[in-house]
């Protein structure tokens, strides 16, 4: 019994140690972004969140104990259209006061082969559902500061998004693209 529970602590120790030397990286903010763009009318509709904050602990050699989890306020949103910009917090769409936080937290991260490009397996929290959606990014270092530029495709019948008569995707389609720019460095 003395030794399984040295072997325990030891391992303990161990993913410490482990734990301790994946780099922490903090936002910055001014640098970031994080838009979508919706098809309506066949016409592209753009718009994005203006707060979001991310917990990264990330190590290209240590994917495996790398995650990522990130919060979006959905009332943060803004469009350059005052009327598209207020329907989209309405109840049949993102209901913002209902549901005011959307949160991406990673399962897995992968890496291309011989390439600077990632995918992160994780789940989405948008508008009390929850979905497993896949991160596509491209990774560049420069020193302390990782920039990291990729985009997902949600569905946004599967987050109950456009409800009602909004439901069809024949005004407004179903594929919605989310593109972000995370600029952060390590503390």
């Amino acid at each position: 019994m003395r030794r399984l529970l040295l072997s325990f602590f030891m391992l303990m120790g161990m993913s410490s140690i482990v734990w301790a030397d994946l780099p922490v990286y903090t936002l910055v903010k001014e640098k970031c972004s994080l838009k979508f763009i919706a098809i309506q009318n066949g016409a592209p509709v753009e718009g994005k969140f203006t707060d979001f904050n991310a917990d990264i602990h990330f190590d290209p050699d240590l994917l495996d104990k790398s995650s990522i989890s990130a919060e979006v306020s959905t009332g943060s949103v803004t469009t350059a259209n005052e009327d598209v910009e207020k329907n989209v917090k309405l109840p049949d769409w993102l209901s913002t006061e209902a549901f005011p936080r959307a949160i991406f937290k990673t399962k897995k991260i992968s890496r291309m082969p011989q390439s600077d490009n990632y995918y992160a397996d994780g789940v989405l929290t948008l508008r009390g559902k929850t979905q497993p959606v896949v991160l596509n990014f491209s990774l560049k270092t420069f020193g302390k500061t990782q920039i990291a530029e990729g985009y997902v495709t949600l569905r946004r019948n599967e987050f109950n998004i456009g409800q009602g008569e909004w439901s069809r995707d024949d005004v407004i389609k179903n594929e919605v693209r989310v593109e972000f720019r995370i600029v952060a460095e390590t503390k």
